[in-house]
C-alpha cells in the first residue's frame, strides 16, 4: 500500500498537518493554524484505520523540515527499560528520554534541540534513590549524558559541571559511601558551576514546581522525592518532566538563533497514546494548557475509541455531547477544523477533553480502493480485455468493498490476496473464498503463505489486545470473539459466553467484552454483537473452521444450536410468543439460528404457522418483519455440511416436500430473501425478480392486511435496484 493512501486531505499543502506545522511536505511555509494556545490532536479510529501509518508519514515527510520526534507508547522496550531500575525509571521517563534523543539528533534548520531542563530533571530523579549503591547511582546519572548535543551552550555548561564532579568522586565512591546523599551533591555541584543564564533557565522551570517557592534546587529535589513516592506523586513528577521537555523545545525557538533559523512548529508524534503511559503524557499537556502554560509543540497522537478515550472526561456521560467535550472533525467534513478553547469553569475541574481536537481517520472511497487493488495486482485500472477477466475484477472489487468497508488495512491485505487469485468463474467466487486466498506475511517473509483471513486476524486482534483484558484471557480472546460472531444482542452473547467459559476460573461477561471491543475502537451495531462487518466475517470463517469432531462446521452448528435452544420454540398450542427486540419474537430468533446451521425447515414451519389467517393475532407487517429478521443480513454464512439447494428452492425447482400450498410459497419466498441477503456470494438477478410474484401469490389468502404485501414488494424492489440490504443496519448499509 502506498504510504499516503487515503491521506490526501490531511497531508496536502493546505491540509490539516501542513497548517498545524506551518510547513508543507515539500518544505514550503504555510500560515499557522491556531495558536499560541494549541489543542492536543488525537487521530481516532479502530484497528486497521491507518493512524500509525499517518504518524510515520508525518515523521518521514514533514520531519525533514520541522523537528519531529516519534514514539510508539506501546513498544515493549519502554517497559523493559523501566523494569531494569523501577526506583528511578518509569515508562514515561523512558519515552521522554527517547523523545529528547530524537530532538537532539535533528539536523535541519536551526540544528539540534538541546534539552537541559529535562536533562536536569532526569538526573535529579536518577540520583534520588537513597538506597542505591553509590557506583550504581552514578552510573544511572551518567546514562543521560547523551541527551545534550555536543557544542551547544547547555552541553558545555552541564557537561563541565558533571565531568568535574564525577572525576573528583568517581574513585572514592567504590571504596566508601558518600557523606551526603548523591542527589544533594549532584545539585550542589550543578548550581555551583552553572552560569547565570543557566541558573535563570532552571529557576524559571523548576522554581515553579510544587513547593519550590521559586528555588530551582528545591524544585529538583522535590521532583526527585515525588518520583520516589510513586502513585499520584510520581505521576505529577512525570507530568512536570514532559513540561520541561516542551520548555526546552520552546526555548530553542525563542532564542536569538532560533528566531532567525527556525520556522514552523515542532511536533511530538505519540502512537498508541491511549494506553497507560500515553494517557499520562497527554493528560499532562492538556492540564498544562488548560492552566495557561502554552507552548508551540504540536502533539499529534492516536486513540482507538471514537471519543478519544475515557481519560478525557470527568463523567461517563460527558462524551455524549457535553459542552466541555472535544471538537470533532473529519476530512470528509471539508475545510479545516475550527477550534478555540472555551472559557469558564473551575480550574482543575473542567474536563481535559475541551483541550483536544479529535480527527476521525478517513475511510477509503470506492475509487481509492479500486485503484489500490489495481496497483497491488500489477496492472492499470482499465486493463483486462477478456469479458471474464473484467467480470472477475468487478466481483473482487465488490467483495473487498463489502468486507473492508473502506478500512485501509483490510484493503491492502485483501489486495495482496487478489494479486495471486485466479478466478476462472466469477459467479463461483465468494467472499469467504477471497478470505481463504494465501498471502505471504511481510513481517516473516520466509514463512509459508497463510490465508489472508488469518493475517488480518493477527493484525487486527492478535497484535492489538485490549489494554484491560486480563492476562489469563489473552490466549482465549480470539476463540471467544469467534464464538460471539454469531451473536446479536448482549443476552444472546451472554448465553454463548456462559457455555464456552464454563470450565474457566476467570470469566468475562458479554457486557465486559462489549466494553473491551469499544475500547479497542470497534464500532457498535444494534443488530450484531460484533459490530464491524469485515471483522465479523473473519471471526465467523474462523468459527466455521473450528472442529469438535471430524465434521467441518461442527462448532459453528453447536453454537447456533445452543442459541436456538436458548430462545426455544413455544409449543403449537402455547399462548403468545415471547417478544424479541430484534426478531419480533423469541421463536423467530430461534428459527434464525436453526436456518443458519441446519437449513430452512424450522423457519418455514414458524412462518407458515404464524402467517396472518392461520394466526389471527399476527399483523401482516409484523410477519414480513419476522421474515426479514430470520433470513436477513445476519444469515450471511455458508450452509454447514449440507448441499446448497437454495437457488432451486427459490425458483420452485425443488421437489415439493408436502401438499401445503402456503408452506411451499413461504419456502420459496424465504429462500429468495435469504439468497439476496447473503452477500458472501454473487447475487443472482433472477432472485429479486421472483419477489413480486411470490408476495402476490401469498396475497391469494383471504386475510386482513393483504395490501401490505403489495407495498412490501414495491419497497423490496426499490432496495434491490440499489443493491441495498432489505433489512439494513449500521454495519450492512451500502454493501453493494
Amino acid at each position: 500500500m502506498s504510504d499516503d493512501l487515503g491521506f490526501g486531505k490531511l497531508l496536502d499543502d493546505d491540509g490539516l498537518i501542513a497548517r498545524l506545522l506551518g510547513k508543507t511536505a515539500k518544505g514550503r511555509n504555510r500560515p499557522l493554524l491556531y495558536g499560541p494556545d494549541l489543542p492536543v490532536v488525537l487521530l481516532t479510529g479502530g484497528p486497521g484505520m491507518g493512524k500509525g501509518r499517518l504518524l510515520r508519514c508525518v515523521r518521514d515527510e514533514f520531519g525533514r523540515y520541522v523537528p519531529a520526534a516519534h514514539v510508539d507508547c506501546a513498544a515493549p522496550a519502554f517497559r523493559d527499560g523501566a523494569d531494569q531500575r523501577l526506583s528511578t525509571r518509569s515508562e514515561a521517563t523512558e519515552v521522554l528520554r527517547e523523545l529528547a534523543v530524537q530532538f537532539g539528533a535533528w539536523s535541519g534548520d536551526g540544528g539540534a534541540i538541546a534539552v537541559p531542563r529535562l536533562y536536569a530533571g532526569l538526573v535529579a530523579v536518577a540520583a534520588g534513590d537513597a538506597l542505591a549503591n553509590p557506583a550504581d547511582g552514578l552510573g544511572e546519572v551518567r546514562r543521560y549524558d547523551d541527551l545534550l548535543p555536543r557544542g551547544s551552550f547547555w552541553g558545555g555548561v552541564l557537561h563541565r559541571a558533571f565531568r568535574a564532579y564525577l572525576a573528583a568522586l568517581g574513585a572514592l565512591l567504590v571504596a566508601q559511601p558518600l557523606a551526603t546523599p548523591l542527589i544533594t551533591s549532584i545539585l550542589d555541584e550543578l548550581f555551583e558551576r552553572t552560569s547565570a543564564e543557566g541558573k535563570a533557565a532552571l529557576e524559571a522551570c523548576y522554581g515553579s514546581y510544587s513547593g519550590a517557592a521559586g528555588h530551582p534546587r528545591l524544585g529538583l529535589h522535590a521532583l526527585s522525592v515525588d518520583f520516589q513516592q510513586g502513585g499520584e506523586a510520581r505521576a505529577n513528577a512525570e507530568s512536570f518532566l514532559f513540561r520541561a521537555l516542551r520548555e526546552d523545545v520552546e526555548a530553542a525557538y525563542t532564542s536569538v538563533r532560533g528566531r532567525i533559523a527556525r520556522a514552523g512548529r515542532p511536533v511530538v508524534l505519540l502512537d498508541h497514546a491511549d494506553n497507560g503511559v500515553g494517557r499520562r503524557l497527554l493528560r499532562s499537556v492538556l492540564l498544562d494548557r488548560e492552566s495557561g502554560h502554552h507552548d508551540r509543540v504540536v502533539v499529534l497522537a492516536t486513540a482507538r475509541r471514537a471519543d478519544g478515550g475515557r481519560f478525557l472526561y470527568r463523567s461517563p456521560d460527558a462524551a455524549e455531547g457535553a459542552e466541555d467535550g472535544p471538537a470533532v472533525w473529519g476530512p470528509a467534513d471539508g475545510g479545516l477544523p475550527g477550534w478555540a478553547r472555551r472559557q469558564g469553569g473551575v480550574p482543575g475541574l473542567v474536563a481535559p477533553a475541551r483541550g483536544a481536537l479529535l480527527v476521525r481517520m478517513p475511510l477509503l472511497t470506492a475509487e481509492q480502493q479500486n485503484h489500490e487493488l489495481a496497483r497491488l495486482q500489477g496492472h492499470g485500472h482499465d486493463t483486462g480485455h477478456q469479458p471474464g477477466e473484467h467480470a472477475a475484477r468487478l466481483r473482487v472489487e465488490s467483495a473487498v468493498h463489502r468486507l473492508g468497508g473502506g478500512r485501509p488495512r483490510f484493503v491492502t491485505r485483501l489486495g495482496e490476496a487478489t494479486a495471486a487469485l485466479r478466478v476462472p468463474d466469477p459467479a463461483a467466487l465468494t467472499d469467504w473464498a477471497l478470505l481463504d486466498a494465501p498471502v505471504r506475511s511481510r513481517e516473516t517473509s520466509d514463512a509459508p503463505p497463510r490465508p489472508v483471513a488469518e493475517l488480518l486476524l493477527d493484525d487486527l486482534i492478535g497484535r492489538q489486545l485490549p489494554e484491560e483484558l486480563p492476562p489469563e484471557q489473552h490466549g482465549h480472546w480470539l476463540d471467544l470473539l469467534s464464538h460471539l460472531s454469531v451473536a446479536h444482542t448482549g443476552p444472546c452473547a451472554q448465553r454463548l459466553i456462559r457455555a464456552r467459559q464454563g470450565d474457566r476460573d476467570e470469566r468475562l461477561s458479554a457486557y465486559r467484552v462489549a466494553e473491551l471491543l469499544q475500547d479497542n475502537g470497534w464500532p457498535h451495531c444494534p443488530h450484531h454483537f460484533i459490530g464491524d462487518r469485515g471483522l465479523r466475517h473473519l471471526l465467523m470463517r474462523r468459527l466455521y473452521g473450528m472442529t469438535d469432531g471430524p465434521e467441518r462446521g461442527g462448532v459453528w452448528r453447536a453454537d447456533h444450536a445452543l442459541l436456538r435452544d436458548h430462545f426455544g420454540p413455544p409449543p403449537p398450542d402455547a399462548g403468545a410468543d415471547a417478544a424479541d427486540e430484534l426478531f419480533g419474537s423469541a421463536a423467530a430468533h430461534a428459527a434464525h439460528h436453526d436456518l443458519a446451521a441446519h437449513g430452512a425447515a424450522r423457519a418455514v414451519d414458524h412462518l407458515t404457522r404464524t402467517f396472518p389467517g392461520r394466526d389471527p393475532r399476527r399483523a401482516m407487517a409484523d410477519w414480513c418483519g419476522e421474515l426479514l429478521a430470520i433470513a436477513g443480513a445476519p444469515c450471511e454464512a455458508p450452509l454447514a455440511g449440507t448441499p446448497d439447494d437454495r437457488h432451486a428452492r427459490a425458483r420452485g425447482e425443488a421437489p415439493a416436500a408436502d401438499d401445503d400450498v402456503l408452506r411451499r410459497r413461504v419456502d420459496r419466498l424465504l429462500h429468495a430473501v435469504w439468497l439476496y441477503e447473503d452477500r458472501t456470494g454473487p447475487v443472482d438477478p433472477a432472485v429479486p425478480a421472483t419477489w413480486r410474484q411470490l408476495l402476490d401469490r401469498l396475497g391469494d389468502e383471504p386475510v386482513p392486511g393483504i395490501e401490505v404485501l403489495s407495498r412490501t414488494a414495491g419497497e423490496w424492489a426499490g432496495r434491490a435496484r440499489e443493491r441495498q440490504p432489505l433489512k439494513p443496519c449500521a454495519c450492512t448499509r451500502h454493501i453493494g
